[in-house]
């Protein structure tokens, strides 16, 4: 194997290295983004149970008027029949009176289903509280597990982006710019294998996509000392010395 494969693949440890540092961080970029969509949910939902528990609280407190308001008129209209001096009179007084108690009736009705409605979305809002506050704690802990993690990464990736430019030095700018084509493209996964797949017949594989190269590829790798692709993936091919 040449100098340029050689560098090649010496480039390739380098980048694999950096690329697993990146995915990991990446992950736990990603853990931070889904908890923080997770907590703002959640704060959501609170935020809709407070309003609709302030809602019923506004209408029971309404009913809790009314009731009272039906409940003196009540109590003024049997005074007002003790002074009435007819019978038409009476009756008219009575009349007003038993539609009034049956107001009252179901508006005190209302106001007990109402008074149970507030106590229901009580416990509820107290659970999405508690939700909230479990949903901080494992944000906090998960970016508190980020900064340790890049922290803990930022030494190694400094000395590996170093190695990695020292690496890229003894290679061409064309050379460069496909491998770091490549790179990106396969997740750092730039050099390819090729293997023999018969030891008597001139029958190869690239070992990225496991799809035909041609005796023409191989025997180049095996005769010169230059870049060469598969013809299906693009990965940049070697061949071990033996094969």
């Amino acid at each position: 194997m040449g100098a340029m494969l050689e560098a090649l693949i010496e480039l390739q440890d380098i980048e694999h290295q950096i690329v697993d540092i990146r995915r990991q961080l990446a992950a736990k970029q990603r853990g931070v983004a889904r908890q923080t969509a997770k907590l703002r949910s959640a704060e959501q939902t609170l935020a809709e149970g407070s309003r609709d528990l302030k809602r019923t609280q506004v209408a029971m407190d309404e009913a809790d008027l009314d009731l009272k308001a039906r409940s003196a008129r009540v109590s003024k209209l049997r005074e007002d029949l003790n002074t009435v001096r007819t019978n038409k009179e009476y009756a008219a007084v009575l009349s007003q009176l038993n539609n009034e108690k049956a107001e009252a009736s179901r508006i005190e009705k209302r106001a007990f289903e109402l008074m149970s409605e507030v106590e229901t979305k009580r416990k509820a809002a107290g659970g999405h509280e508690t939700a909230v506050q479990q949903e901080t704690r494992r944000l906090a802990n998960l970016k508190g597990q980020l900064e340790q993690a890049q922290s803990s990464f930022a030494e190694r990736l400094s000395t590996l982006e170093q190695q990695r430019a020292a690496a890229a030095e003894k290679l061409d700018p064309k050379s460069i710019d496909l491998f770091n084509r490549l790179s990106e493209r396969y997740e750092g996964e730039v050099m390819a294998r090729v293997i023999q797949v018969h030891p008597r017949r001139q029958e190869f594989i690239c070992d990225g996509c496991n799809m035909s190269v041609t005796a023409e590829r191989a025997n180049s790798l095996m005769s010169r000392d230059e870049v060469v692709t598969c013809g299906s993936c693009g990965r940049i091919l070697h061949i071990e010395q033996g094969t």
